[in-house]
């Protein structure tokens, strides 16, 4: 029997939790940002518009193309035209001429190698032939062609015969080089009139090859051709020249 108390039997009660605040409510946060991509429009909403501006960067983007081509080759022009001015302002042009008289109105037989150009030949080789054989200095080839007179010219002592190299030289502008001068006696006429006669044949004949201080080469034969440019004159070892 109870003593008159009353238990409570009802659930114990459990503790309230409140609901958490709202996190844009909580001081201090900032609000979450929904990173929305929208489109970008450049166009001007005007449809004609844009195809005009469109169509106008276009045609300019070819025109600017177009100048910068053209450009390009009239700069490449302008340097070939500049070459060939530096070029032409350094080449130098060989000839030969004879010379039969010297300044006292005397016999003489002198070949003249003479730059007619605007620069300095640097003569690399030169070629003296006699019906086809080189011949590399004087003696050699006044024996070829005319041995009689020769001989006859070296007894009487008096004739002068002078010698010159020539390949490995340099010659300036409007100045001359004298392979060969023949300076003869009275009793030596005999050469000169025979080597006369063969300097004005076709049985001798000469060919050289030279270049310029830029390396600019060409090869003649000096026959009132043009030279004809070359790559380089080429010179064997130990090779004999005049």
């Amino acid at each position: 029997m109870d003593d008159g108390i009353v238990k409570d039997e009802s659930p114990e009660a459990s503790p309230q939790i409140e609901d958490a605040p709202a996190e844009e409510n909580v001081s201090g946060l900032m609000p979450e940002v929904e990173h929305a991509h929208a489109p970008h429009s450049h166009g001007s909403g005007i449809p004609w518009l844009d195809v005009i501006v469109t169509v106008s960067v276009v045609f300019i983007s070819v025109i600017s193309l177009v100048v910068s081509i053209e450009h390009g080759k009239s700069m490449e022009k302008m340097v070939d035209q500049n070459q060939k001015l530096v070029v032409a302002s350094t080449m130098p042009i060989l000839s030969i001429f004879w010379r039969e008289l010297d300044d006292a109105g005397k016999p003489m037989l002198q070949e003249t190698i003479s730059n007619g150009g605007v620069g300095p030949a640097i003569i690399d080789r030169f070629e003296v032939r006699y019906k086809g054989v080189v011949y590399t200095d004087e003696s050699a080839l006044l024996h070829a062609c005319c041995a009689a007179s020769y001989l006859k010219a070296e007894k009487s002592g008096h004739t002068r015969i002078y010698y010159s190299n020539i390949s490995g030289f340099i010659v300036p502008a409007r100045q001359d080089m004298y392979p060969i001068t023949i300076k003869p006696d009275k009793d030596a006429l005999d050469l000169y009139s025979d080597f006369r006669n063969v300097k004005d044949s076709d049985d001798i004949t000469y060919h050289a090859c030279y270049c310029s201080v830029l390396n600019e080469c060409w090869e003649t034969n000096f026959d009132h051709k043009r030279p004809q440019p070359v790559k380089e004159c080429k010179v064997a070892p130990n090779e004999k020249l005049w």
